[in-house]
């Protein structure tokens, strides 16, 4: 039986680290030999965009962001800005309609459809031969449409997510998430040259109009769906780091954690929708969608399994050495993450608890996710979580 265990322990071991450092060491490791680049851009290349905003309750940010966009650098005769209130209930289509005279079109829904109800009719209204898709809070950079668009020269490219750059925040929620994130941006800067990205970011990306295949509307992860819709009509998503949005960390943990059990319930969601992406051809394609997309979500699973099986070693194992030292470093790991919780709630600053910190807390949130899709808990109308 102890045998057995030793499997399972170690299983689960190399599944925890598989995501996050075996998969990064192998893409590092053949960066140097992938010679093309992730798109053959035109930096002159202007097609017609419409910005799609949905937006739900957004009175505080609505006007700076639609500031924001008549601001952008960008023929202003090849862009249009929709915007789509799923039924709010403050002062979001009052301030939105004050730009209706500078060429924003709003579309008041009186009925709450949820975040991707609203993007499949907002796309159904557009004209661009390109969409950009983004969330009311976060700002773009004036040349962010020169950056995304550029891409779209290229006739396999069809859609391109954006950097999202958080604001610098002292607190172990913001180091976390901001390490996490440069971590994601490595991983697909190299993911787009050896063959697609298989999710963006929801609060920068643009798609082809004529690729878009619009998701069920009780889609949850919009960001997720439709770059897969493309994916499978043998199409490229790639990243582009140059076309920046700027945003604040979640700061207070519930909100996060909050988002974090709506995102991977959304998660495994798309897991089922789209089935097509567990064929393992084209091979690449595969690997960076079973790498980057399916084992992180079975991360906190395995975790479970690895203290469980590295427990009963150190019980019934006979006493070796080797299995009590990796559970005293996994209980020195979920401790530094409790110090990090301790510290969030107090609000001191602790740089070293912020990685376990976020770990733990989005890993959490990522199982409470899983019972939420199961029961069909996570309604697609969305809440404000900033």
């Amino acid at each position: 039986m102890a045998d057995f265990w030793c499997w399972i322990f170690w299983i689960a071991s190399v599944a925890i680290v598989y995501p996050y450092l075996i998969y990064p060491v192998l893409l590092l490791l053949i960066r140097p030999f992938l010679f093309r680049a992730a798109s053959q851009p035109e930096d002159d290349y202007r097609p017609t965009v419409s910005i799609i905003l949905a937006a739900y309750n957004e009175e505080d940010c609505i006007r700076e962001k639609l500031e924001n966009c008549l601001a952008l650098d960008y023929p202003a005769e090849k862009l249009e800005i929709l915007v789509g209130s799923d039924a709010s209930e403050d002062r979001t289509n009052e301030i939105a309609e004050t730009f209706a005279e500078r060429g924003v079109r709003l579309f008041p829904y009186t009925q709450r459809g949820g975040k991707m109800s609203v993007v499949n009719r907002l796309v159904s209204e557009a004209t661009g031969e390109v969409c950009v898709f983004s969330d009311i809070s976060e700002l773009f950079d004036r040349d962010v449409i020169l950056k995304l668009t550029r891409h779209f020269a290229d006739s396999q490219i069809g859609a391109v997510t954006g950097n999202h750059i958080y604001n610098e925040e002292k607190s172990g929620m913001g180091v976390g998430t901001r390490f996490y994130w440069r971590f994601q941006r490595l991983l697909q800067s190299i993911e787009s040259r050896l063959s697609t990205i298989c999710m963006c970011d929801g609060t920068i990306y643009a798609a082809r109009r004529a690729w878009f295949v619009p998701p069920i509307n009780n889609t949850i992860n919009d960001d997720v769906a439709v770059p897969l819709g493309i994916i499978q009509q043998g199409k490229r998503v790639i990243f582009e780091p140059e076309a920046v949005a700027r945003g604040d960390v979640l700061q207070q943990t519930r909100r996060f954690f909050r988002q974090k059990i709506r995102s991977q319930s959304g998660k495994y969601q798309n897991f089922f929708r789209f089935p097509r992406m567990l064929f393992p051809w084209p091979l690449a394609r595969f690997w960076i969608y079973i790498s980057h997309s399916v084992m992180p979500v079975l991360v906190p699973w395995f975790l479970l399994l690895a203290l469980l099986t590295n427990s009963l070693l150190v019980i019934f194992g006979g006493g070796e050495p080797l299995y009590a030292w990796a559970l005293g470093l996994q209980i020195a790991f979920y401790f530094t993450a409790a110090l990090g919780l301790l510290a969030d709630r107090m609000q001191w600053y602790l740089p070293l608890t912020a990685i376990p910190f976020y770990f733990v807390t989005a890993n959490l949130g990522s199982i409470f996710g899983f019972f939420a899709f199961i029961a069909g808990a996570q309604s697609a109308a969305w809440r404000k979580v900033e």
